[in-house]
């Protein structure tokens, strides 16, 4: 790695389109990942522009909450800037709610955008202009990095700065490429790309406290192979990031690094997360890592390049694949999910060995990161599917050059097939249902669609943490989260002329009898069906 040639101009059209997946993801289909997209961003943001929308506890001051009790566990960085973009939306006209979350997406897409660039910068430092291009696509089409990549969570704009910042500290002794081929005076001095690194880290930090599990196995794998100047400015960067979050705080909660101090306090320290949400057992991310076939396939081939393994590697890529998709299902046998779990177990070894293998040209800060994270995150109690995404994509950005190179080098008839099988397994993702997909898009669609003729509204089946929030409605109107019929708030709805519009989310198969009682409910209380959309009903009066 040391003199890799850098790209004099990025080709920065091509980093544009290959965001658009994500952003176009996340504002035509809409619908959430997580509850957290809604409540913990754009609800927060609506509530400080407008005075209204949901307010959930960990944003809540005492006397509101519990002075005794955890509050103020998250900082206002991210709803501060979308609150800025809202008061933009009103002094220009952007006041409808499609128009609001468009505007919301523009820095989430900038900050894709940069994500991107980084991976290609990193890619053409190991497989050169074409490879780049490869690996772009690679990383910009893998199904998990679309669902998450546009999205108003903290794993979508955190994972994006961990990229970008690991990129920058990956990079070492660079030079530039001249324009026939030749190697030009760097552009930046070193110690500037370290400290940007060191920047975006903490940036990283910020916007998830959650991401220190990765930031801290880079920052130590840059000691363990002795980059002490690199480290020393990183280490700087981070302190700069880090002032601004005690600032931030000392503005926004009176109390420097106050949301830092009782987030910990609450999700690490007192074991109180795993108390409320539950706990799950330390394998349960490993069939999880499946999810990311032609990275752990491309970091585990380099461990030998031997013609011997190209046909095993290619039968094993379709493997992964399969195992994959079933195995991430909810229903999934325990024999499978042990199977897979051992599988998975086999890929984050040899992707662990790999750290020992210095004569391989790997991003090794990238794969020490994602596997210390992954390491961090299994011996933590609670535990959510959405929370291995991180490790998803620095895995995925880190096999992709690797992969590129494996199966450019394949010169046995027949194989190719396997290789593009495997490389395509990203978008094979798409197509079947998975916990790190997309949920409730039907119903998020309806609401937004008819949010000007809405003067009140029903959101029936799984109540507050089901609805679209007061965002999507885009006023501050009467309305009802309930789970069934006979709740107090449905009643009081049915009674109220005000409440106008409603929507009901069926659980599929197995709940005909629920949704038939449902409907005639909603019928005796005047409502009519207007439309129907995948498991989402829409009621007006």
């Amino acid at each position: 790695m040391e003199n890799a040639p850098q790209p004099t101009r990025l080709p920065w059209l091509e980093v544009v389109l290959a965001a658009l997946p994500a952003a176009l993801h996340a504002v035509i289909l809409l619908g959430r990942l997580h509850p957290d997209e809604v409540f913990q961003s754009l609800e927060i943001a609506l509530n400080r522009t407008y005075g209204f929308g949901v307010v959930p506890w960990e944003w809540q001051r005492p006397p509101a909450v519990d002075p005794n009790a955890p509050w103020g566990i998250r900082n206002w960085a991210v709803p501060i800037l979308f609150s800025t973009l809202l008061k933009f939306g009103d002094a220009v006209g952007i006041t409808t709610v499609m128009g609001r979350r468009i505007l919301i997406e523009l820095p989430q897409f900038a900050l894709h955008v940069a994500m991107l660039a980084a991976v290609w910068r990193m890619a053409f430092r190991r497989v050169g202009e074409v490879g780049a291009r490869w690996c772009l696509w690679l990383v910009a089409l893998y199904a998990p990095l679309v669902w998450f990549g546009g999205r108003t969570m903290s794993e979508a704009f955190s994972t994006a700065f961990l990229v970008w910042g690991l990129e920058r500290l990956d990079a070492r002794d660079v030079k530039v490429a001249g324009p026939h081929g030749g190697q030009s005076e760097r552009r930046w001095p070193e110690w500037n790309r370290w400290l940007l690194g060191g920047v975006l880290l903490g940036c990283a930090q910020i916007t998830r406290y959650g991401s220190a599990a990765a930031i801290v196995p880079a920052m130590i794998w840059l000691l363990v192979e002795r980059r002490w100047i690199t480290f020393a400015f990183a280490t700087a960067g981070g302190a700069i990031a880090a002032l601004a979050l005690g600032a931030l705080d000392w503005v926004t909660w009176g109390e420097p690094f106050h949301s830092l101090i009782h987030y910990v306090r609450y999700n690490v320290v007192s074991g109180s997360a795993a108390a409320t949400f539950g706990a799950a057992p330390w394998w349960m991310y490993l069939p999880r890592l499946l999810l990311a076939p032609f990275a752990v396939l491309g970091l585990a081939v380099s461990v030998r390049q031997g013609r011997t393994l190209r046909p095993a590697v290619g039968v094993l890529a379709v493997a992964l694949i399969g195992v994959a998709l079933i195995a991430v299902r909810p229903d999934a046998s325990p024999g499978l999910q042990t199977f897979s779990s051992v599988l998975g177990a086999l890929c984050a070894l040899s992707v662990g060995w790999l750290l020992l293998k210095t004569e391989v040209e790997q991003p090794s800060i990238f794969i020490a990161s994602a596997l210390g994270y992954l390491a961090i995150l299994s011996a933590t109690a609670h535990k959510e599917d959405r929370f291995i995404y991180p490790a998803l994509i620095l895995l995925t950005v880190a096999g992709a050059p690797l992969f590129v190179k494996w199966y450019r080098s394949l010169d046995t008839p027949g194989l190719e097939g396997l290789g593009m099988a495997a490389v395509a397994a990203g978008v094979f993702f798409y197509l079947f249902p998975s916990p790190l997909d997309v949920q409730r898009k039907e119903q998020f669609q309806f609401v937004a669609r008819n949010a000007e003729a809405t003067t009140g509204l029903v959101v029936m089946n799984e109540g507050m943490w089901g609805s679209p929030g007061f965002f999507y409605v885009g006023k501050n109107i009467p309305w009802c989260p309930c789970d069934f019929p006979h709740d107090s708030c449905f009643q009081l709805a049915a009674r109220d002329g005000r409440f106008n519009r409603a929507v009901y989310w069926s659980n599929g198969k197995g709940s005909e009898q629920r949704d038939a009682q449902t409907e005639a409910a909603f019928a005796a209380a005047g409502f009519h069906v207007e439309a129907r959309s995948g498991f989402a009903t829409w009621f007006a009066r």
